[in-house]
């Protein structure tokens, strides 16, 4: 019975779409307790009301059989850390409390009518004619999962009021006719380009400046060179590298990893390979692609050297220079055509000419199979010394994080005595004090990198006070605020690298502009865009059909381009546009224009009115959030690893 109800219970919200950390589904389901018995049983507050842990263990695993039926197999421990599942199921109790108070001050009811209705509608809860199954097996029932009467039909009300909640706002959004339309108009708006992409670096050594021309350029543009506030720090380090040459892993705590974790050790069947790939052109077609595979196919069976043809021939710049070798892979690496034939042949067999779909670009390959390795666990033997250094690895960072923590917990609110006490600090605790550079908040730091948490710290210090434990590429690191210096202008010599590499870069772009341009206006005084890009030593792409709000091909997303090839008709040419891998030049090879004919406006206004009321219904849940006010318990955060981010979130 418990199966079928599982199978039949109704969502509780149809318009949770987009919304996942917003509704909980209300499911029947045996639990037990997350984490055992709360020292504080409540888990959240909504205002004064209360969001008890039993409704919140409840809450979560209905999110947890949810995902369970959505992956099956797939859904592990790993997924539901990264799907936040606790933040999830308490985000949804919380979201029931805001939206049913709303529901309720907008004079919102449920009548008695309408919960039995709802409760008819529960296949498990009716008999094979449709008939309630009766107080009696309904409350054992109930009881059986957990639920009282009261709090199944209070979810079962708080579902009903909701839902007229939804309807109210759907009532409320409204969409026009020409928004319909433009709506449409986007959506059957389609192009397809043909293009050519020049990256600015051709133009790098004619745009290198002068030192004149970069003086003359620091002293119009004096405010772009500003220099932020930045600030001087030093730091106790514990250096991972050093703590780890102190400790050790025994054979048996190698034994005891690799028997708990057998399965990381299992190693799947592989191929090595070494292809030759011709792509095909607009001057090289499938048929020459081919059969310029089989004149190297020949040379090869005849003797010649593999590696050697791969160099001179194969299009794949990743590998030629290596003889075509692509090394051990796995399934799944490769695209399917590819995988297919390197799998189904055998060691030292020469395989092709095979066709292959290379995103946007049809690619021909000869492959030779080098090697094979059959799949398995591998043994002790073979994995030990890895075993052994990521033992020590996770050891080394255990023991550095007690250090620092050790260190940091000792000092307290002692105030920063200054280098020389900080150096004499660090030599008897058998650490290192390093000093920086003055930096800004978003630069690198020589000895640190660019590490949010490190300027983050620096940056929210008072001068003389400790900082708590930061991690950093080196170890962990303890800081002490040593000096802050204004923001001021910059002299030129402090920033001459910087401006010049400024000015290199917009002498490249105008040089770039002017040359796509003048090959524009060639292009359209007859010029074929397969000349143009042999000019400019480039390759004509094709972007495949794309809509006025898609990604661009292997272009990406380009609002700009994409403005301006929707603005041009087939066979037009349009550009230089600027692309973050250089001006594009490209002619329209394809164009799909909206035709009202036949256009059926109500699915699409039936589209817009649900993003509309999702997010009227978002915009409440924000003002209800700020209103009332959420918040975590300390329990809560403590024993699911809430984060100070996420806590704050609520």
């Amino acid at each position: 019975m418990l199966n079928v109800i599982r199978k039949n219970i109704k969502s509780f919200y149809p318009l949770a779409i987009g919304l996942a950390a917003v509704f909980v589904l209300l499911v029947f389901t045996d639990f037990q307790s997350l984490d055992g018995t709360q020292a504080n049983p409540i888990a959240a507050k909504v205002g004064r009301e209360d969001i008890t842990f039993v409704e919140f263990e409840r809450s979560y695993r209905n999110a947890e059989n949810r995902y369970r039926e959505i992956y099956g197999d797939a859904f592990t421990a790993d997924l539901a850390d990264q799907l936040q599942l606790p933040v999830q199921a308490i985000e949804a109790l919380i979201n029931d409390r805001l939206l049913t108070r709303e529901a309720e001050r907008l004079g919102l009811t449920v009548s008695r009518e309408e919960l039995q209705e709802e409760i008819l509608a529960i296949p498990g809860l009716t008999d094979a004619a449709g008939n309630f199954i009766g107080a009696r097996e309904y409350q054992q029932l109930l009881r059986s999962n957990r639920y009282t009467v009261d709090e199944f039909e209070a979810g079962l009300r708080t579902s009903l009021l909701v839902t007229k909640l939804q309807n109210a706002l759907s009532e409320v959004a409204h969409v026009s006719d020409a928004e319909v339309e433009k709506h449409a108009r986007d959506a059957a708006e389609r192009a397809a380009i043909r293009y050519i992409q020049v990256p600015a670096s051709r133009y790098a050594a004619e745009a290198e400046p002068s030192g004149d021309e970069t003086a003359a350029f620091f002293e119009a543009n004096r405010d772009d060179f500003r220099l932020p506030e930045r600030r001087r720090a030093g730091y106790l380090l514990v250096n991972t590298n050093t703590v780890r040459a102190e400790l050790e892993v025994t054979d048996e705590e190698v034994q005891e990893y690799y028997a708990d974790n057998s399965e990381q050790f299992e190693v799947p069947e592989q191929v090595r390979a070494s292809h030759i790939l011709l792509l095909e052109t607009a001057s090289r077609s499938s048929e020459q692609a081919r059969s310029q595979l089989n004149d190297l196919r020949r040379r090869i069976e005849a003797g010649e050297d593999f590696a050697a043809l791969a160099t001179e021939y194969s299009e794949d710049e990743a590998n030629a220079a290596a003889g075509g070798d692509l090394g051990y892979f796995g399934r799944g690496a490769m695209t399917r055509q590819f995988e297919e034939a390197a799998f189904a042949a055998s060691s030292g067999d020469l395989v092709g000419p095979i066709e292959n779909q290379l995103g946007p670009r049809t690619g021909h390959h000869l492959i030779l199979i080098q090697d094979r390795r059959e799949g398995g666990r591998q043994t002790l033997e073979e994995v030990s010394n890895l075993i052994r250094v990521q033992l020590l690895a996770t050891k080394a960072e255990e023991e550095g994080r007690n250090r620092i923590d050790a260190l940091a917990e000792r000092l307290g609110d002692q105030p920063f005595e200054g280098e020389t006490e900080a150096r004499e600090l660090a030599a008897a605790e058998g650490l290192s004090f390093e000093v920086t550079e003055p930096f800004a908040e978003d630069d690198a730091i020589p000895g640190v990198g660019r590490n949010f948490n490190f300027s983050s710290a620096a940056f929210g210090l008072e001068t003389g006070a400790w900082s708590q434990p930061v991690r950093i590429a080196a170890g962990w690191a303890l800081l002490s605020l040593l000096e802050v210096l204004p923001p001021r202008d910059a002299e030129f010599a402090e920033v001459e690298a910087d401006v010049r590499e400024a000015l290199r870069q917009q002498k490249e772009g105008e040089l770039l502009t002017a040359a796509l341009a003048e090959a524009k206006t060639r292009l359209e005084g007859g010029l074929a865009l397969d000349d143009a890009a042999n000019e400019f030593d480039a390759v004509v792409e094709e972007s495949g059909s794309f809509g006025l709000r898609q990604p661009i091909g292997a272009l990406g997303a380009a609002p700009e381009l994409s403005r301006e090839v929707f603005a041009l008709s087939a066979g037009q040419f349009g550009g230089p546009v600027d692309t973050p891998f250089g001006g594009v030049l490209f002619e329209v090879s394809e164009r799909e224009s909206f035709d009202p004919v036949g256009f059926d406006p109500a699915a699409t206004r039936s589209q817009l009115l649900s993003e509309r009321t999702l997010t009227l219904l978002q915009s409440v849940l924000g003002r209800l959030r700020e209103e009332l006010g959420v918040s975590y318990t300390q329990d809560f955060i403590e024993n699911f690893g809430l984060g100070e981010t996420e806590a704050a979130g609520t």
